[in-house]
């Protein structure tokens, strides 16, 4: 979850989910932030957890300094798909974003496999880092209904730039249904290609909400991506929102939604090692 699931979970390194289920998801995407950011190559860690795809979270802070490209460049040079979540500042207008990612995209593009317009952009943060203090409601709109306008003023930047990447419209938190579905409210949204959210077992939403939103997102022919998520491993100290896990209560809870969600095409790990 970003800076958010740093004060949540407890991430082990290389723990590959054992997910007792016949139907797996085609893609199972690993993140380990901090050392990508810092261009570390990160490639034994993806293949230690049977990784297949390496995502990477860029704040406004870091994209236009190209932080992590060497990390970026090993992904892809070791046959990884690298899949880029571009979060953006929530005070933005719309054009705003589109000419920041005009500005940060051509660095990467030539490695990107998919790039997801934002990172839980359904919440804000106590300081100015990432989505920033402010939240995304603004003018009488909803989460969803702004999103959707940055979402209509990206989407031809990226066909521009990236016209081989999978455009992934979302990643929002787990408690973003509603301003998931809200972006479709009027009619299909542009261009996308995949939804995100992200999905750590929390007592609301998350994790064991997925099979109603990979089931809606498969009414829309789209699959869903839990592009971010993770267990929270007992400490002592962790959000009441969150349900403590051991690694086999996960993956017993990640199996059971797995099997109920045929249109979920992408699990997730994030790790972080500062956690």
């Amino acid at each position: 979850m970003g800076a958010l699931v740093a004060t949540a979970a407890a991430v082990a390194l290389m723990i590959v989910p054992a997910v007792a289920s016949a139907r797996r998801p085609t893609w199972y995407a690993v993140s380990s932030e901090v050392a990508c950011v810092a261009n570390h190559n990160i490639n034994p860690t993806l293949r230690a957890n049977h990784a297949n795809v390496m995502r990477l979270i860029l704040s406004p802070q870091e994209a236009p300094a190209a932080v992590g490209l060497r990390c970026v460049q090993d992904a892809y040079a070791a046959g990884f798909r690298v899949y880029i979540s571009f979060q953006f500042d929530n005070h933005l207008t719309p054009s705003q974003v589109a000419a920041y990612m005009a500005q940060v995209l051509p660095a990467y593009a030539p490695y990107v496999w998919a790039v997801g317009v934002g990172n839980e952009q359904d919440l804000s943060m106590p300081t100015a880092f990432g989505q920033g203090t402010v939240p995304l409601t603004r003018g009488g709109r909803s989460i969803g209904q702004n999103y959707r306008a940055v979402w209509n003023a990206v989407e031809p930047v990226l066909v521009q730039l990236v016209p081989q990447a999978i455009r992934v419209y979302g990643e929002f938190s787990p408690w973003g249904f509603a301003a998931l579905q809200s972006g479709f409210a009027h009619r299909r949204p542009p261009g996308v290609q995949a939804l995100a959210v992200h999905c750590y077992h929390t007592k609301v939403g998350g994790l064991l909400q997925v099979p109603q939103e990979a089931a809606w997102a498969g009414s829309k022919h789209l699959p869903l991506w839990c592009s971010e998520m993770g267990p929270a491993l007992p400490r002592r100290s962790l959000p009441k929102w969150i349900v403590p896990d051991s690694w086999a209560s996960y993956n017993a809870a990640l199996a059971k939604v797995v099997k109920k969600s045929p249109d979920l095409k992408m699990w997730g790990y994030y790790y972080d090692p500062g956690l």
